[in-house]
């Protein structure tokens, strides 16, 4: 009976370990399903959390200041886009100092600061409308190799005007600070279009809806004929 009751006292033993096991193991697979789920809740907690900045009014506010907004013709009318009056053009000295490349953007847009910058580069890459996604999957694969330090933030392809506009924001780290950037492309009479807004990432929190906003006012003057376009 003493063996007996010995060999008992070893299953029940047994089977509490094994029931602790298991339940070790389900709490670690929904800790891990858990942190699968995070990033994909953040990125929608985030995009709802992103302010919409009415852009088509006459002001928007920045730091509590009222802003004036203006429509502004881009690349000999090609396109217009919607911004706020902080910005006027950089001048050519400017320019060749901040973008030392002669790949520097054809126009660029900066407040008084010169802290705050839209960019617009008509490259000589031919694009067409249908290649624009796949000219966006091989810019993010580019970046990811040339930044592999980079916070990306998201990653779309948008309708715009009737025209296909793919973007990503990204944060990439710099000697004075880490940059908040907005790229966006699109096929603009054949050609590649690349659009550029950064700012310091201190500054994102008011700057990143403004700059989805100014990008999303973009009008094209090859619509302009089906009725959309510049008007």
């Amino acid at each position: 009976m003493i063996g007996m009751k010995f060999i008992d006292e070893k299953i029940i033993a047994l089977r509490n370990e094994m029931r602790e096991q298991e339940q070790h193991e389900l709490a670690q697979r929904q800790v891990a399903l858990q942190k699968e789920q995070e990033p994909e809740q953040a990125s929608k907690q985030e995009e709802q959390d992103l302010e919409k900045v009415n852009i088509y009014q006459s002001y928007i506010i920045i730091d509590d200041e009222k802003i004036g907004v203006m429509e502004q013709s881009l690349l000999d009318g090609k396109m217009t886009i919607r911004m706020p009056k902080l910005f006027s053009k950089m001048s050519t000295e400017l320019a060749a100092l901040k973008y030392p490349s002669d790949r520097r953007p054809n126009l660029i847009y900066t407040d008084e600061s010169s802290s705050i910058n839209l960019a617009f580069n008509l490259t000589p890459h031919r694009l067409q409308e249908e290649g624009v996604a796949a000219f966006q999957e091989n810019m993010i694969d580019i970046l990811e190799q040339a930044q592999p330090s980079a916070d990306w933030l998201d990653t779309d392809v948008l309708k715009i005007d009737e025209k296909t506009v793919g973007f990503l924001e990204i944060i990439t780290p710099a000697i004075d600070g880490d940059i908040f950037n907005l790229m966006f492309f699109a096929s603009i009479e054949g050609i590649a279009l690349i659009g550029t807004f950064n700012c310091m990432e201190e500054d994102l929190e008011t700057w990143r809806p403004i700059a989805r906003a100014m990008m999303e006012s973009l009008r094209f003057a090859s619509n302009s004929r089906n009725g959309g376009g510049i008007r």
